[in-house]
């Protein structure tokens, strides 16, 4: 893939970053899953014993948080084996504090919003601010987080809390341990013993796999389409950028031209403005990158995982301070010359975490 010059990019202003100075540091389902195996004890744990170590120095001084995101709670679904699940829930619990990262849903709007901003010479004051960082799996989802209690529909927490026995401070404590009880079965799972009772409640642990492997058969294809007409290969970013509009974001951008009374015609005027568009959408080009990049390979099989680490990286990667992915990605979005237009590090190995971590930490 040739380099190309970072664009410039339409950062949505009403994506409210951590004010604190803190950094954000990311790390894929793989890389968590080392640091349960050095904290576990696993016969392959020691090497990242170090990487482990920093990490809990790191958490320790408050400069650095570890969010986790939606992916990642999707794939944990994906490990059958409970004990596994909370192992590396337990290090993701120590380490993230069950701090998120905003839903890649969330973001697109908002990056859908800012892009439009820039074409129009507009605000959007109809947009809310939202915070990046936030707490547990309904901020991962984009949804209001922590626990309420309902009567019929509305939300009477404030009275059940004034009339709770033992006062308020007891209250709090009890919503407080039910909260972190959640949070930590949702991020676990259930144990083996859990399950049949689940299921029967209609619980199905292969839905969020079930709606990947469509996006990944989506992506088997197009690869179909691509080998039958290699020609179209000289236009495959065009190709992946229309796609990624029409597949990923199209009800948003609809729905965001028409708040502003316009249409889509008065966006794409051409090619190239159809390009300067969506590559200014921060999360749509790392997106973009990748999916290209896998084309680009004839070889590829396209598979649920990959769509995964596609949506994880599309938010981790222009909204962290360093991300920790596998050596694949990491060339290619390296190569894609992205970093320098996001001021973020991205490295392969633990062992380079370690390095930066403890450099950072030094001065």
């Amino acid at each position: 893939m040739a380099p190309r010059q970072a664009p410039s990019y339409a950062w949505p202003g009403h994506l409210v970053r951590p004010q604190t100075g803190q950094r954000l540091v990311y790390l894929d389902l793989n890389h968590w899953i080392s640091l349960a195996k050095a904290a576990t004890g696993h016969a392959t744990g020691a090497q990242y014993a170090p990487a482990l170590a920093a990490v809990r120095v790191a958490v320790a001084s408050g400069r650095y948080v570890f969010p986790l995101s939606l992916t990642h709670y999707m794939e944990m679904v994906g490990i059958l084996d409970p004990r596994q699940r909370g192992d590396i829930a337990a290090v993701m619990e120590e380490v993230s504090g069950f701090s998120t990262l905003l839903s890649r849903t969330a973001i697109m709007r908002l990056e859908i919003e800012a892009a439009l901003d820039r074409v129009f010479a507009t605000t959007s004051p109809h947009i809310a601010d939202i915070n990046l960082l936030g707490h547990g799996i309904g901020h991962a989802m984009g949804k209001r987080g922590g626990l309420y209690i309902q009567s019929e529909s509305r939300d009477v927490t404030s009275e059940v809390r004034a009339k709770w026995p033992g006062g308020l401070a007891v209250f709090d404590a009890f919503l407080a341990d039910a909260h972190l009880q959640l949070e930590r079965g949702v991020l676990r799972g259930p144990t083996d013993a859990e399950v049949p009772d689940l299921q029967a409640r209609g619980w199905d642990p292969t839905a969020t796999r079930t709606i990947a492997e469509q996006r990944a058969e989506s992506e088997r294809q197009q690869a179909e389409r691509l080998d039958q007409s290699p020609e179209w290969r000289n236009r495959l970013r065009d190709i992946v950028q229309a796609r990624y509009l029409t597949l990923e974001v199209i009800n948003i951008l609809n729905q965001a031209l028409i708040d502003r009374d316009r249409n889509i015609d008065n966006v794409f005027t051409d090619r190239e403005s159809g390009r300067a568009f969506t590559e200014s959408m921060p999360s749509a080009n790392i997106h973009v990158a990748l999916v290209e990049a896998a084309h680009r390979n004839r070889d590829k099989s396209w598979e649920p995982n990959d769509i995964f680490d596609v949506d994880g990286l599309s938010i981790a990667v222009p909204y962290c301070d360093m991300v920790v992915t596998e050596r694949h990605a990491c060339h290619v979005i390296r190569t894609a010359r992205i970093p320098q237009g996001m001021q973020t590090e991205i490295v392969p190995r633990l062992s380079d975490l370690t390095v930066w971590l403890n450099g950072q930490l030094a001065d």
